[in-house]
């Protein structure tokens, strides 16, 4: 179970706050709905209401501090040092000479993993970029719920939801509506409205679902490991005897050894790793069954219609088909009760979702977006629970960081994804190219047979001789292997769908490439995450879409 991660805005000039010590107490009380979960309070350190949710978390004992500070030049306060376990340095100076603010940097980083945002607020639009106002605005689009403490109104604490807001959010309107109090946006903060509203990150990190019971006997993993060192290795022959040579991709860009050694990076990296390997698995056993079943469906024919040209076989020719029909069924029963394909499904939608995180974490994003971006499936919130449990990078964003890091994570998510893509998408059109080139050999190889039986049939009429027994056969053979071959390609078609994934890649190149194109080498942080957010945005509508079309590959029973 992942921690509470809570982030804090509040005013810091004294006309906002009022009487500090009544702020300390609606702060300790506010603390008290959290329970007795132990979390990290997220938190710019600031004069002011910032200083006084970090002492009032620390003196309540509810866990540690991350504090993330706009200026490379930031210290931590004294009193508050043994409290802070992790410090965020942003280069607040740089930003500033592109126009940027650097205090509204640094609340979207404090709002980039959080789980609740409580906020010592006025209900006043901003005074200027990166306030408090601003910190409940993004917190809200982004769907984080907000704790409200506010200071001219001393008593409860309130609860705004974010399901409440409409999709097209307006935050002078949502002012308005604040001000006339409507119970269904705010209303008095309860332990049991916070729990609730929480429950989501209280399961914590999980894996895809995993295999069932019956795959746990003995017998079961032993067909399963048969099945891997034979049937499941159809695809990868099918690909190099079809595909042809696998075009070379060019050598990745290393990992920094100070990236490698961030304990959340290298918690992602495992998580990654690991489901990325189940997906490839699931997937070399999805493929290898359409193409193992389609080409049983071909032999079946061929061996069914052998003895139409050599009638001794038929007995043989029985038994053979019955175990291939036999040993299709047992494939097949072995996906279905496995239930395969969704596991695949699953898998690879995390992997993805995780090697997004992942690439996005190095330069302070997560893949949490404006609600109307956000993915919705498991996978992408279980994906955003690892990423909560984690926690932002920590450490100085200098530019000798930001470059690093930054060339990493846009080869990660950009420049790598166009090299990736361009090799599927060249395979993928060739494996389709070749499929077809196949039939059409099969069906120009029957009308062949077929024209030298009509040419053999007139010249036994003109010279009165029969027509050979096993040219007629030949006849009968290619007459059903040709339709079972135009049966199988469909059936691959549809399960694999080998033209549809490379035009899917080839669009991905096209978007990736013109994102990699609006950016330069030396890009400073705020424009490879802008690059970023754009990749990502595209890459989840891609991955969601991949995810719809999976539903409907059934597994078919061939042979």
């Amino acid at each position: 179970v992942g921690e509470l991660r809570v982030a804090f805005a509040g005013h810091n000039r004294p006309e906002d706050l009022g009487d500090l010590r009544e702020i300390d107490r609606q702060l300790g009380e506010a603390f008290t709905f959290f329970g007795e979960t132990r979390g990290v309070l997220v938190t710019g350190l600031a004069t002011g209401s910032d200083r006084h949710a970090a002492a009032a978390w620390a003196s309540g004992g509810r866990g540690s501090i991350h504090a993330v500070l706009p200026h490379l030049t930031d210290t931590v306060p004294k009193e508050l040092a043994a409290a802070v376990s992790k410090t965020t340095w942003l280069d607040g100076a740089a930003a500033e000479l592109t126009g940027r603010n650097a205090h509204l940097i640094q609340t979207r980083w404090v709002l980039e993993d959080a789980d609740v945002l409580v906020a010592v607020w006025t209900g006043e639009p901003a005074r200027g970029a990166g306030g408090t106002a601003d910190a409940v605005r993004i917190a809200l689009k982004r769907g984080i719920p907000v704790l409200w403490v506010e200071p001219r109104r001393p008593g409860q604490a309130r609860w705004i939801s974010p399901e409440a807001l409409d999709p097209d959010f307006g935050f002078l309107e949502f002012l308005e509506q604040l001000r006339l109090e409507q119970p269904w946006l705010v209303g008095p903060a309860t332990s049991e409205i916070v729990a609730k509203a929480l429950q989501s990150w209280a399961s914590g990190p999980a894996k895809a679902s995993s295999p069932p019971k019956w795959r746990q006997l003995r017998i079961a993993r032993l067909w399963q490991q048969l099945l891997d060192r034979t049937v499941w290795r159809t695809f990868a022959a099918y690909r190099r005897l079809v595909g042809g040579r696998p075009v070379r991709g060019r050598e990745r860009l290393r990992v920094p050894d100070e990236l490698l050694g961030q304990p959340g990076f290298a918690t992602l990296t495992a998580a990654y790793e690991e489901m990325d390997a189940r997906a490839n698995h699931l997937s070399a056993v999805h493929r290898s069954q359409q193409v193992f079943q389609a080409s049983v469906m071909i032999l079946a024919v061929a061996i069914g219609s052998a003895p139409a040209v050599w009638p001794g076989l038929k007995i043989y020719a029985v038994t053979g088909e019955l175990v291939l029909a036999l040993a299709t069924f047992l494939v097949w029963m072995s996906a279905v009760r496995s239930e395969r394909t969704r596991r695949w499904g699953e898998a690879r939608r995390m992997a993805e979702q995780l090697r997004l995180e992942r690439a996005a974490w190095a330069i302070g994003l997560s893949t949490r977006d404006d609600r109307r971006f956000n993915s919705t499936g498991p996978a992408a919130q279980l994906a955003l629970a690892w990423r909560r449990r984690v926690g932002g990078p920590e450490g100085r964003f200098d530019e000798a960081r930001v470059q690093r890091w930054g060339a990493w994570a846009r080869e990660e998510l950009i420049q790598g994804q166009v090299a990736y893509h361009r090799i599927q998408g060249h395979l993928n059109h060739r494996l389709a190219h070749r499929g077809h080139s196949i039939e059409n050999m099969v069906f120009w190889l029957l009308v062949i047979v077929l024209l030298t039986y009509i040419v053999a049939f007139a010249w036994s009429r003109h010279v009165g001789g029969e027509v050979p027994h096993w040219l007629g056969g030949m006849v009968i053979l290619t007459g059903a292997i040709t339709p079972a071959f135009g049966a199988a390609s469909l059936a691959l078609d549809a399960a694999l769908a080998f033209s549809e994934q490379g035009r899917r890649s080839d669009a991905i190149c096209g978007a990736l490439s013109a994102i990699a194109e609006a950016i330069g080498p030396d890009a400073s942080l705020e424009a490879l995450q802008r690059a970023a957010r754009a990749s990502i945005r595209l890459q989840v509508s891609q991955e969601d879409n991949w995810s719809d079309d999976t539903t409907h590959r059934h597994i078919v029973r061939g042979g």
